[in-house]
This record gives C-alpha cells, sequence and structure tokens, in this order.
C-alpha cells in the first residue's frame, strides 16, 4: 500500500484535520467526510482507541465537540510528517521524470 493511499483514509484525515484545527464540531467533520455513516463509524472508532474525545455542551441545541487526545496528538502528529515526507517524494519523482 502506498502511503498516499493510507493518508486518504477517513480516520487518517480526521486526526490531521483535529491536529490542524483543534476543537471542532461534528458539522466541521462533516465537511470532510462525506458519509454520515462513514463518519460516525470513524468517530467512535477512533474514541475506542482514546484518540480523540467528546465535550458536550448542554445548551439548546446540544452542541458535540471534538479533539484529540495526547495520545492522538501524538499520532496525528506523525502522520503529518508522513505527509510531508510523501509530498516531497512527490516533488522528486516529478524532478526526477522531467
Amino acid at each position: 500500500m502506498r502511503f498516499s493511499a493510507l493518508l486518504e483514509t477517513a480516520s487518517v484525515k480526521i486526526l490531521v484535520y483535529l491536529y490542524d484545527n483543534g476543537e471542532v464540531r461534528y458539522k466541521d467533520l462533516k465537511k470532510l467526510i462525506d458519509s454520515r455513516g462513514t463518519l460516525s463509524l470513524n468517530i467512535k472508532e477512533l474514541q475506542e482507541e482514546l484518540l480523540i474525545e467528546r465535550s458536550i455542551l448542554t445548551t439548546k441545541p446540544i452542541q458535540a465537540y471534538y479533539s484529540l487526545t495526547e495520545k492522538g496528538k501524538e499520532i496525528a502528529f506523525l502522520l503529518r510528517k508522513i505527509e510531508k515526507i510523501e509530498e516531497t517524494d512527490s516533488v522528486l519523482e516529478t524532478v526526477v521524470s522531467a
């Protein structure tokens, strides 16, 4: 599997998005992942792995916010580094093949 394919998975997109943006609402993540089912499943799995956490504000309407745990921040940081390496490799491939 190429790293670029790994980086396009929903879970990785969510982790990196939270890393870049901090605490966000569900609707923000919905813009990132079109399918509600896919988004909900990935959020649930990331919570079970203790990579993200959900906080609820009991306002009307109720607001849910998602953020990275310390473990999630560490993993997202590494994923961001992999993205940068992948981008550098893509540029090098372009230069070499030109």
